[in-house]
């Protein structure tokens, strides 16, 4: 009887404490890209696909502001442009690219979304917040860089949004 319970016992303890596979690692652009594409379903928006080429000029962007500690957008960009940084230099960079669209996204909150914006009257403080939700923009770039100057994450879009003239078609209310 003994044997049989410490072969049980045994048994027991390896099944329960057998290694699990290592969690999946998260992919950082993946769940920026994600929770983005969340936010624009909210508003009827169909989702963005990662582009490798606005990509890589997003990523570029993002290592300039990180070596210059700049924090200005890209000269002549072809691409729409949410800039965001953080002094945090250890934060997963998964965090810290959901904390900048969480908190571009909360622009919403004061936008009109029966107006529309002109060159006399744009209110600068929503204009992150119509990027991540416009009708017309089909792909997105991911660039997160972390350092000695903190995080810095940049995303661009393209087709570029926030066309003056345009805002009611491509901002539209959430749907739920």
């Amino acid at each position: 009887m003994r044997t049989a319970l410490t072969t049980f016992l045994a048994a027991t303890v390896l099944a329960t404490t057998a290694v699990a596979p290592a969690a999946a690692a998260v992919d950082p652009i993946a769940t920026t890209v994600a929770l983005v594409n969340k936010y624009r379903a909210k508003h009827g928006a169909a989702p963005l696909t990662l582009d490798p080429a606005v990509t890589a000029t997003a990523q570029d962007w993002a290592d300039r502001l990180q070596t210059t500690d700049s924090f200005q957008h890209r000269p002549d960009n072809k691409y729409g442009e949410n800039m965001y940084k953080t002094t945090a230099k250890s934060k997963p960079t998964s965090t810290v690219g959901t904390a900048a669209v969480d908190d571009w996204y909360n622009e919403s909150r004061g936008y009109n979304y029966a107006k529309e914006y002109t060159s006399s009257n744009v209110d600068y403080t929503v204009l992150h917040f119509t990027a991540l939700v416009w009708q017309s923009s089909t792909k997105v770039g991911v660039g997160l860089s972390q350092g000695k100057n903190g995080t810095f994450v940049v995303l661009n879009f393209a087709e570029r949004g926030n066309t003056l003239g345009k805002f009611v078609t491509n901002v539209r209310p959430p749907i739920s």
